[in-house]
């Protein structure tokens, strides 16, 4: 896959993330991300035997990193609420197993 080189004069990192996402029809940073939560949720399961914990933290440290991507323009709110709402159903989901257990 060919692609263009960048148009204009970059000066910013913030810049040169644009280009990278926009050269990926806007589907750079949203892979990163979703590649991010598996990698988490997978250590995470790995090392805690949890679950629900696991998947909570997984989705709460990739909605960070979305919200953070969203304020500098690099995902869409739709993405962005994605992770927010894995991350209230994470929350839900471990409340609901501990309690079970308590």
């Amino acid at each position: 896959m060919a692609v263009s080189p960048p148009t204009g004069n970059i000066t910013s990192g913030i810049d040169f993330f644009n280009w990278v996402n926009g050269s990926l029809d806007n589907w750079f940073f949203p892979g990163v991300v979703v590649a991010s939560f598996f990698v988490i949720l997978v250590r995470l399961m790995y090392n805690s035997n949890n679950i629900s914990h696991a998947f909570a933290s997984a989705s709460f440290i990739c909605m960070i990193l979305s919200i953070l991507l969203r304020v500098a323009n690099l995902v869409n709110n739709a993405f962005m609420v994605i992770f927010i709402i894995l991350t209230a159903i994470g929350a839900v989901w471990m409340n609901v197993e501990d309690a079970k257990y308590s």
